[in-house]
């Protein structure tokens, strides 16, 4: 080492000297290569392999039904709407198109189907967030069921809710209220698990009861995180009620099976038109109003 002096403090400070190997490392053009690199690389590869043989990717085979694709497009076009008879108030009988009444009933089954699974979701997501969960076994109890309700998709839900309610939309509000629970809870119990642990500590400090902590440190900080991803659930709600009406659960599904089993294609395009335009509004007013939030 060689000693300066310090010509501000006047003390002597150490000058660093690269050494050879510091040097040569420095000015590599490509990092080195370790065995557990390799390795790792290795492993990826194979999880790939093993993956798209498992799925029979068949490359050549899509690059050869691509005219059926178009043909299939092609008939498809040109988009129409089913148009009915609606009777409203002042205004009397006047043609409507069936897709608008199928679409605002999706966002109604939509909005009270989120509803009810925050509202069910936040319970469990503060007994499934690590720092806050009042034990061990109730963490534990807590993840478990958040990982059951997951692993059944809403068309199951749907079902289940259909065959004890009957057909209609209150079967698909129930499928998504209950269904959104597993993801939703995780959501909000990893939002609160990233809370910054020292303005707890802080607030703590200050002699505040566990009550005041949590109402002053820990909902403020995760507050817009959980909201945003509640309205990201009403979007995935929105397409998902879409889904539900394949088995009566109401909403745009039902009519698109109906297009689907008698062949009426122009009608199905139409409404899948009007349906892709009212997702894209959600998506942006969702974004705006998340930008807001965060």
């Amino acid at each position: 080492m060689i000693n300066e002096i310090s010509p501000q403090y006047g003390q002597t400070a150490a000058k660093p000297v690269l050494t050879d190997a510091a040097r040569e490392e420095l000015l590599r053009p490509l990092p080195s290569i370790k065995a557990v690199t390799v390795i790792l690389a290795i492993m990826i590869v194979a999880g790939y392999a093993w993956a798209l043989n498992g799925a029979d990717a068949r490359p050549q085979e899509l690059v050869e039904g691509i005219p059926n694709i178009i043909n299939f497009l092609v008939r498809l076009m040109p988009p129409m709407l089913e148009i009915e008879n609606k009777v409203l108030p002042i205004v009397g009988t006047i043609p409507f198109p069936s897709i608008i009444s199928a679409i605002v009933e999706t966002l109604q089954m939509a909005i009270i189907g989120t509803t009810i699974s925050v509202f069910l979701s936040i319970p469990f997501g503060l007994m499934a967030a690590r720092n806050i969960s009042p034990s061990a076994v109730i963490y534990q109890a807590a993840r478990l069921m958040l990982n059951i309700v997951r692993a059944v998709p809403e068309l199951i839900w749907a079902l289940i809710f259909v065959a004890a309610v009957g057909l209609g939309p209150f079967g698909g509000v129930l499928a998504l209220g209950i269904g959104s629970i597993g993801s939703l809870g995780k959501l909000y119990a990893e939002s609160i698990e990233a809370i910054d642990p020292q303005q707890v500590l802080a607030l703590r400090a200050t002699g505040a009861s566990p009550m005041q902590v949590f109402i002053y440190s820990v909902i403020p900080q995760a507050l817009p995180v959980t909201a945003s991803y509640s309205l990201l659930t009403f979007e995935h709600n929105v397409r998902a009620a879409t889904i539900l009406g394949l088995v009566g659960a109401g909403g745009v599904g039902f009519l698109l099976q109906k297009y689907m089993a008698l062949f009426l294609y122009h009608q199905l395009t139409g409404a899948v038109m009007l349906l892709a335009v009212t997702v894209t509004v959600i998506d942006r007013v969702s974004a705006h109003m998340r930008k807001r939030m965060i």
